[in-house]
Parts: structure tokens; sequence; C-alpha cells
């Protein structure tokens, strides 16, 4: 009889799912697929229902015989034992816990259904890199103290870093850095880079007043605070003159010091009393024992004729040097800015420039005219110190630097009371530094025809497809079928990567690998580069983000000032089906670092962006290369 009710059962759900597609249990009117009602409600029976139940190891073994893919996405079972230390990786990582998971095919990974736990309340193991953008905010903790490399911090230190392989690196900067820093607190620690001739040193601030910082050096020759008898600002001597309205350019003060003791002394800065708007600029050295010079440099618009006084306080000690102001008596009547030449007349942003601008002009007075200086697009203009024609003549500026935009380029010239712009073009460059970042981007992708405008998306500047961690091309821009699912390519290597192929270093120091396909001096991005991309260029999209294999004519656009880089739509190649990689719609670019099995990669689907995307190694998308 037991054999009857039984099949009968059996019968009943099977006619249930065939006839009406859903089926209950305890309950005749099911309102989904499969709908359970409690048997008895007053506790008199056990109720409920018993999932697959396996230990954290036996999924890890599972996981070694690739036993759960993207067809068992969403699995559900209950986890009796967590998985051993050694065996918490690839899928079985976060198993650290008795309770249960379901299967993330998009990770790759076991999840644990309704975890709460966190850093603040579980131990744990940290799967991958984490990145977490506190947007202006602070973050504090009370009443405790803080280990790195030690589970017992020390009593009496609030951070306790112990290792015996690394050190403590405190914030580096330069020292025009370090004197902009906003009220310094007293005691505050940072390591100036180029500090006393580019050696760099760890600097304190000694001073307990906030608005008059004392930057002192602890540097390992343990040299002193620089300290000095007397400062002889009455012996000074000036280099250069000073004009009302005009930048000063090539002018500075000599001012001797005696009874140096060999001490450091910090770069300075004093603005003028008097007539304003100069600032006298020393840059930080080292004391001679004995009788010494500083060198001010003079920078700034003076604001009037008269007297420009500067009150110094170097070494212990101070005094106040003067600077006349006087008319600037050359005079001419008109610039021919439309008569101006550049020589060489090629720019290219990006690269060294070292040249001349000549520009001609009417109704000299054969006056003497200062040196005058100005920048414009990373590219300085300088006029030295001269003498007008009478009536025609020539303004030859020495020009010098890397442009950093490219374009229309106008420059303003001004000489006396007339002024006028001249317009220069600077080529776009094979790379380009855009803001947040001190490195220069390829502006083609990785297999694109360089001879073509890297902002005009067309065919041939979509470049190649790459898979993680390899140098070999996996597909080209012809390649049949265009961009989807990788099963769909014929003799695709489904062998991943190792760790660390293309970055053996860390997502902030990089170090190049012999399989980064990219040039010689260039490299794969990391992710924190590509995050800093996004974050620091103004973004916009061009072409018609239309899904098509022929449509080559879509592409991200990132800008800052003259610089733009343009990252075609080229789709990607994919081991999941159920993600859209089509050409002309979407794009995926390549970081050199990995997470977890999987690696990070820059990713966009029309509208969206996926900045730290992870990827599954074996897929094929494009690399954008930047300077190492």
């Amino acid at each position: 009889m037991k054999t009857m009710k039984k099949t009968n059962l059996f019968m009943l759900i099977l006619f249930g799912v065939w006839g009406y597609g859903q089926v209950g249990i305890n309950e005749t009117s099911p309102k989904v697929t499969l709908d359970i009602a409690a048997k008895t409600i007053d506790g008199s029976t056990s109720e409920g229902v018993i999932i697959p139940k396996l230990t954290g190891d036996v999924l890890f073994v599972a996981s070694n015989a690739g036993i759960y893919g993207a067809v068992q996405d969403a699995a559900l079972l209950y986890v009796t034992e967590p998985a051993s230390p050694n065996n918490r990786i690839g899928q079985t990582i976060n198993i650290s816990a008795v309770g249960f998971y379901y299967f993330d095919a998009s990770r790759d990974q076991w999840m644990k259904l309704g975890d709460s736990s966190n850093i603040y309340n579980s131990d744990g193991v940290l799967s991958s890199t984490r990145l977490m953008n506190m947007d202006g905010n602070n973050l504090g903790f009370m009443g405790g103290r803080i280990g790195m490399g030690t589970t017992s911090p020390d009593p009496s230190a609030v951070l306790d870093l112990t290792s015996s392989q690394d050190g403590f690196l405190t914030p580096r900067m330069t020292e025009m850095e370090m004197n902009d820093i906003l009220h310094p607190a007293h005691g505050l620690l940072v390591f100036c880079v180029d500090c006393f001739g580019d050696l760099g040193c760890l600097m304190v601030n000694d001073s307990k007043d906030p608005v008059a910082p004392n930057w002192g050096a602890l540097c390992s020759s343990n040299v002193s605070t620089g300290h000095v008898v007397d400062i002889q600002c009455d012996l000074g001597v000036v280099s250069g003159a000073l004009h009302p309205g005009v930048m000063a350019s090539g002018v500075s003060s000599v001012i001797p010091y005696v009874g140096g003791n060999g001490g450091t002394y910090p770069s300075s800065a004093f603005n003028s009393t008097g007539v304003t708007g100069l600032v006298a600029n020393l840059d930080g050295g080292s004391l001679v024992n004995g009788n010494g010079n500083w060198i001010f440099t003079i920078t700034g618009v003076p604001s009037a004729i008269g007297v420009a006084a500067f009150n110094i306080v170097v070494g212990g000690k101070s005094c106040t040097f003067s600077m006349p102001v006087v008319d600037f008596t050359a005079s001419i009547s008109s610039l021919d800015c439309n008569a101006a030449e550049f020589s060489p007349s090629n720019i290219t942003q990006g690269e060294a420039y070292t040249g001349t601008l000549k520009v001609p002009y009417s109704g000299g007075n054969g006056e003497q005219y200062s040196q005058q200086s100005f920048t414009k697009n990373g590219l300085v203009f300088t006029l030295p110190v001269g003498v007008l024609a009478v009536n025609n003549g020539d303004l030859l500026y020495n020009v010098v630097g890397t442009p950093t935009g490219a374009g229309d380029m106008e420059v303003p010239i001004t000489f006396g009371n007339v002024s006028c712009n001249v317009n220069g073009i600077v080529t776009a460059g094979a790379s380009v530094i855009m803001c947040g970042s001190t490195k220069a981007w390829m502006r083609h992708n990785l297999g694109a025809n360089t001879d073509l405008d890297p902002d005009i998306p067309v065919k041939d500047i979509h470049g190649n497809y790459y898979q993680w961690g390899k140098d070999i091309i996996a597909a080209t821009i012809d390649t049949t079928p265009p961009p989807g699912l990788v099963t769909t390519v014929s003799g695709w290597n489904f062998t991943p990567a190792a760790n660390q192929s293309w970055n053996s270093g860390t997502v902030s120091t990089p170090v190049k690998t012999a399989n980064d396909p990219c040039p010689i001096n260039y490299r794969v991005p990391t992710n924190k580069e590509w995050l800093a991309l996004h974050n620091n260029n103004t973004l916009k999209r061009i072409g018609t983000f239309v899904s098509g294999a022929a449509n080559f004519n879509s592409a991200l656009v990132y800008a800052c000032g003259n610089s733009k880089l343009t990252l075609p739509a080229t789709g990607y190649y994919h081991t999941n089906s159920e993600i859209a990689g089509p050409r002309g719609s979407s794009g995926g670019y390549w970081s050199s670092m990995e997470s977890g099995v999987k690696a990070y990669g820059f990713t966009f689907i029309g509208g969206s962006m996926y900045v730290n995307d992870i990827w599954v190694r074996t897929s094929g998308l494009q690399i954008r290369c930047i300077s190492e």
C-alpha cells in the first residue's frame, strides 16, 4: 500500500507540472512553480525542506573537476562543514562557515546566502583586491588598536605594523605639494621626494602655528635644521628688471648670509609689500659651514611703479630686501601675429619640442627691454633681454617643452600695451597624458593602424583581441564570427594564464613582464589606472552605439582640456552566453591585474560602465597600452 501511495503522489506531481506548470504540496492552489505549505502549524510535526548537504572540501574537489559551471548557476545547497583553509580558493574561497550557499556562475564562486558577516563582526579571507572611494568622507576608529601583520597589536601603540620584509611608507610628495598642505598639524610627517637637490628627505612640521609651518629634515645623515648668525639683505645683488603689468622673468636677488651651520632649510616663498603681486622664491637646500649666499627667484606681475619689499625669514633670522619696479620704456606700434613663424614648424603632442617663435613688429623705438616668459600648452615661451629695432623688427621667443594637447593652439603675445594671438597647430602624437596620471596612454588600440586618426572610429583603428596574460593575438578585426561567444570561434584556447603573467609588481607599482604584448616603454595598464582615467576626465559617447558586426563608428571619448583619448566600441569575445558583447555597442579592455582566478577589465555596454569588471581570463578583449 505504501508503494501505491508513493506512486500516486509522484504521478500527481507529474500531472500538476504537465497540466498546469505549477505544483502545490499541502497547497491546493499553488501560486508559483513549487508552492509548499506546512502540514501542521501547531508545532506537533517537523516541517521544512531539506536540500542537498555537502562539506566545503567536497565542493573544493568538485571545483577542481569542473563540476559547477554556467549551467549550474543559482544551484542551492547546505554546507555542513567549512572548507579547510588550504581549500578556500577558487570556487570555494567564500566557504568559511556552515550555512546555505548558492553558486554564482558570473563570479565562478559559491556565495553564502543571507550572509551578514563583515570585517567588523567576522574573521575571513579577502578574495580579491578591494577599492573604496571615500568620496571626501572620513573613516574613524575609536577605542582600540589596529594591527597589520599581527593579531596582537602592542598595548602602547594605536597602530602596530609588523613585518620582516616590508616597511612603513609615509605619504610621498614634491616640495611644492608639501608647502601647499593647508594648515599642517604640529608633528605632521611627509617624505619630500625632491627636497635637497632631489635627494629626498623625511620631513616633520616643527611649528605649532598651522598658518606658519616650519618643515625640518629627518634625513638618514642626521643633518640638523639650518641656522645662520645673520642675513645681509643690504648687500643683495639684483639681476633683471621689473615692470608694472609685465610678468617677471629672469629676475633674481642674491642675498648673503653669515655663520651657516651646514644644516638644511626648506623651500620658501615670500610675498612682496609696497608694490604687490610679486613673490620671492627660495629652493630648499643645505647651508655651507660659514658664509654663503641664497638665490631668490622673483615671480609674478608687479602691480605698479615703485619699490617691492620682501621680508624673508630663513635659518632662524630675518631681514628685508627691496627691488625697484620701473616703467617699461620699450615700445612698438603693432605686432603681426599672422606672419608669425614657428621653427621647426612641426609641433607634436607628447613629444619634446625645442625651437623658436618669430613675431614681426613695427614702430620700434630702439629701447632695451627685459626678459619675458610665459607658458602655454606645456610649452615655455621666453623672450630674452634685447633691444628693439628702430621701426620694423622681430621678437624671437625661445620655445621648449612638451605639448600636452593636440589641435589648434592660440599663443597670446604681449609687448608693452600691444597684444595679438599667434595661431599654431599641435598634431596628435602617438600618446597622450590624461588628467589624473603622469603616464602617457597610447592613442591607438594594440594592433590598430597607427597611420589613421585615432579619434575617428573606423574599422582599422579597432585593433586585435587578446586573452589575459598572453602575448598571442586571439582574434583580429576580420575574425569570423565577429565578437561574441568564444565557443563559436574555431581553435580558441581555453587554458588560462597564470597569476602575474602581465604584472610581476603591484597595482601601485606595476612591473612589465615578458608576456606583456605592449611595445617597448609601454605596458598593459592596471585597473587602478583605468579607474583614474574614468574618475578624472570627462566622458562622452560618439557614434550610434547600435550592435552590428559592421558598425565601427561607435566609441567612448575621454577628454581633459585639449587632451583626448578615444576607445572604440570593439565588442569582445566572452565565455558566458548571457553576456552580450557585440561590436558597435560595447567594448572591453584588459588590465594587468588578476582577481582571484579571473582578471580585471574595463568594460562598457551601451550606456553602462564597468570600470572594475571581472573577466574569465580566456575571454578576448582589446589592449590600450600605457607608458611605463
